[in-house]
């Protein structure tokens, strides 16, 4: 099996086993935005959205939920990701497809009550159909994945 074929799948599965199932996903495919919400044990929680527009924007807004400041720890210079699935889990793109990061350590603190939020956008063209949104939060200490359907008409 190559490479191309068992990282979409190994990227599925693993959004599959942290994520669950969501409800109410008939709703969620006809709204131009789409939310999940992800808690980290009362510390950290997540909300992804997708809004279908103008485009296809991404939007994963982390929240520190403490009365103190948290540390997101990041092995290199990403700090999320994401990615769309079509139907069959086929990848069909990727934000760090092609870019490069650079290799030293960072971190990001978020004050107590405060919110960090990771955006970016993908143009979509031509595509239709139903798909799956993909956010992943690349922290050490706090990594997240979040998926999301939506629909292109």
């Amino acid at each position: 099996m190559s490479n191309r074929l068992i990282i979409p799948l190994l990227c599925a599965a693993s959004v599959a086993f942290f994520s669950g199932s969501t409800s109410h996903k008939e709703a969620q495919q006809q709204a131009p935005v789409v939310r999940h919400h992800h808690k980290d044990a009362g510390q950290v929680a997540s909300s992804f959205a997708v809004n279908v527009k103008n485009g296809v924007q991404f939007s994963l807004d982390v929240r520190n939920n403490t009365s103190r400041m948290v540390e997101l720890r990041f092995p290199n210079g990403m700090t999320h990701d994401f990615v769309v699935l079509d139907e069959s889990g086929r990848e069909v793109w990727r934000l760090s497809n092609g870019k490069m990061y650079t290799q030293a350590l960072q971190n990001k603190l978020i004050k107590s009550r405060d919110d960090a939020v990771f955006s970016d956008g993908w143009a979509g063209r031509n595509m239709h159909g139903k798909f799956t949104a993909v956010a992943i939060l690349a922290s050490e200490n706090h990594p997240m994945v979040q998926r999301v359907e939506f629909a292109l008409r």
